[in-house]
């Protein structure tokens, strides 16, 4: 399994836009392309997670000026609500059990259904957790989510 996160994200693809913008062959991991884009993506980020895997609404913040294309071998990893995200109306993409993204944020922290997610491949179905020690977790999320006009 690989979380991989912005620039991460680019070089677990098949190329990347070097110093130059000329194409960089990547680790070919994942089926995207990334180069770069004419305006950079800074600020919060919302964008609801692919169905397919249960995970949710995202929150982050992202700070690139990549734009990301996917090959049919890749599926988008959630669709843009605010923010730029790969540049398409989509953020992130997966494929297998490699996952891409630009949230920045913590990614991992402030979106415990992709944390859960990923846990979860790992180390196969994990418990409930009580819902009481969650509070702060779902406090931070909601503020998030309301500080960009939307809601979990």
């Amino acid at each position: 399994m690989i979380f991989a996160v912005c620039a991460g994200y680019q070089i677990v693809g098949t190329e990347f836009g070097g110093v130059d913008g000329e194409p960089v062959p990547g680790l070919g991991l994942l089926d995207i392309r990334s180069g770069r884009g004419e305006r950079r993506g800074v600020g919060e980020i919302v964008a609801d997670v692919d169905p397919a895997l249960g995970a949710g609404r995202l929150t982050g913040f992202e700070n690139h000026q990549g734009v990301t294309r996917r090959g049919p071998g890749a599926k988008p990893l959630a669709a843009v609500v605010t923010g730029v995200g790969n540049g398409d109306g989509t953020e992130g993409a997966y494929g297998g059990r490699v996952v891409g993204t630009y949230l920045h944020g913590p990614a991992l922290v402030r979106n415990p259904g992709l944390a859960d997610m990923l846990l979860g491949w790992v180390a196969g179905p994990l418990p409930q957790v009580d819902p009481r020690q969650e509070e702060l977790v779902q406090k931070l999320r909601a503020e998030r989510l309301a500080a960009q006009g939307t809601a979990a």
